[in-house]
This record gives structure tokens, C-alpha cells and sequence, in this order.
């Protein structure tokens, strides 16, 4: 069995406001852990959570029976700012265990006729049928500083992505649909990603993730997510780096979701060339 990296958002348009109020997962996504057989060993982690409204600050929350509290479990804070309202509010290194089978409940406590989105990283570290390709930050970095032949490969694609308008997915788009660049049968390493606009949350998905939606979270300050995947795997040392062959470009496809209707955002996806196949 290999690992799986892959995220859950929920949303809710139009909140009743004064008190906690349940959020539905998007589209494709689901609040059910994976079953995996063993209900007293994690089934995987929750790694990160981003939050964000459209108008006012919140309260969120993430609980089930299995979290030693089914009232309000993990509860945090979401500020707002009108141009930097998308916020990352977990902390870095710490994961939470899920179980097998278990469902969560996500909440939110905002303002009446605001827009909520809460969203979850989670990682299965052993996930029957998985065919994602993810590398150690240790086997990117030295392809970085190596390069290929005495040249640097490391380039940005540019896409142009579209979050749904009614707080959900928007359309996918294929990953070469404006910057066609990739050379044919190579592997790159996914490093990171800079957007022109704060966009709660995009996905990469596609044959080199096995068809799950691999979190993008798009933060107002792009620091944080230039080297997103690369600082993932330092941080929790182990493969967080999604790697995407050339020849699947035009099957992996990038969406969004925000509940903020940003429109039209850019996106600059930071890739590593790497010299041979990777063959993890």
C-alpha cells in the first residue's frame, strides 16, 4: 500500500449567523475518513487547516465522536481582511489523527448572509490502491541545485483558474491549457505555486496523483506557498512533493474554490525538472 495526499473543503452560502451551522463538502470531496480495517491505529492525519469568508470574521470547527470531544473539537479563529480574508490556521508541525471510518463534522459560527469555506490537508500514510507519485525533499533539492546537463530546470507554468461562483469547485483546467512548456516524457517536481489573487484553495489532480485532489492553498502572502510542497516534506520529513510526468499535462487539471467569487486568478506553478524518472 502507497500514501495518499489529499484534502476535503466545505462550504456554506448565505450563513444563518449567531451560533454554529454545519458546512457540505464540495463537490467530489467527502467528510468520511477511508476505512482502512483497524479502528484503533490512525487511518491518517489532518496536516493543515485554511479557512475564509466573504465578508466578516469567524469562528470554525472540525469534531467527531473520535476526537475526544464531540461538541466543538479542534475550534479556532478565522480574522478578515477584504484582501487578505483567506486564512492558514493550523500550526505547521502539528498533525492530528483521523480514524478509519469515522466522520467529521465542520462548523462555522459567522456573521447572517456571509459565505464560508473551511478546508483540511489530510495524509493517509498507507491508502489501498493509491498510484500517487510523491518525492522527499531531499531527492528535489539536489535536482535543483544540480540541474540537467549544466543548465538550470526549474520554470513557471502559468494557468488561469476560475473558483466556483456559488462557494464550490469551479471548472477544472488542464494543466497546459496556456503555458505548454513541459518537455515531453520528463518528470517534474511540483516545488510550489504564487497566485495574483488570495484564493482559499486550489487542486492539482490527474494520473500522477491517482485522480485525488492534492490541496493548493492559496495564501495573499506568496512566500508561504512558492515552496509549499518542498517545506511540507522538510517539515513533516517525508514525500510531500507531488511529481507530474510531461506526457500527463493535458490529463492533470488544476480547479478552485473560494467564498469570495474572486473570478479569473492566475496562477504561476513552480516546477523542478528532474534528470531521471522518479521511481517512488
Amino acid at each position: 500500500m502507497a500514501s495518499l495526499l489529499t484534502c476535503t473543503n466545505a462550504f456554506k452560502q448565505s450563513l444563518s449567523g449567531g451560533s454554529f451551522e454545519a458546512l457540505s463538502a464540495a463537490t467530489k470531496d467527502s467528510l468520511q475518513i477511508v476505512s482502512t480495517g483497524d479502528p484503533n491505529t490512525p487511518a491518517g492525519w489532518i496536516e493543515e487547516v485554511w479557512a475564509s469568508n466573504s465578508a466578516h470574521k469567524m469562528e470554525w470547527d472540525i469534531f467527531s465522536q473520535r476526537f475526544g470531544d464531540n461538541q466543538n473539537g479542534l475550534r479556532g479563529e478565522a480574522m478578515f481582511n477584504a484582501a487578505r480574508s483567506f486564512q492558514l490556521t493550523f500550526p505547521r508541525t502539528l498533525d492530528v489523527p483521523v480514524w478509519s471510518a469515522d466522520t467529521l463534522n465542520v462548523q462555522v459560527n459567522g456573521t447572517a448572509s456571509d459565505n464560508a469555506n473551511v478546508g483540511y490537508q489530510i495524509y493517509y500514510q498507507n491508502f489501498q490502491g493509491s498510484e500517487q507519485r510523491l518525492a522527499p525533499y531531499g531527492l528535489v533539492e539536489q535536482a535543483v541545485k544540480t540541474g540537467i546537463a549544466g543548465n538550470s530546470r526549474v520554470l513557471g507554468i502559468e494557468v488561469t483558474v476560475t473558483p466556483g461562483s456559488t462557494g464550490n469547485y469551479g471548472t477544472a483546467v488542464a494543466l497546459n491549457a496556456n503555458d505548454d512548456r513541459l518537455q515531453a516524457d520528463y518528470d517534474y517536481a511540483l516545488i510550489g505555486y504564487t497566485s495574483d489573487l488570495p484564493v482559499m484553495c486550489f487542486g492539482i489532480s490527474g494520473p500522477d496523483t491517482g485522480q485525488y485532489r492534492i490541496p493548493m492553498p492559496a495564501h495573499w502572502d506568496n512566500r508561504h506557498t512558492a515552496d509549499w510542497f518542498l517545506q511540507q516534506s522538510r517539515w513533516r520529513q517525508g514525500n510531500r512533493v507531488p511529481v507530474i510526468n510531461a506526457n500527463n499535462k493535458g490529463q492533470t487539471f488544476i480547479d478552485g474554490i473560494d467564498p469570495g467569487n474572486p473570478g479569473a486568478t492566475k496562477l504561476a506553478l513552480y516546477f523542478a525538472q528532474l534528470p531521471s524518472k522518479f521511481q517512488g
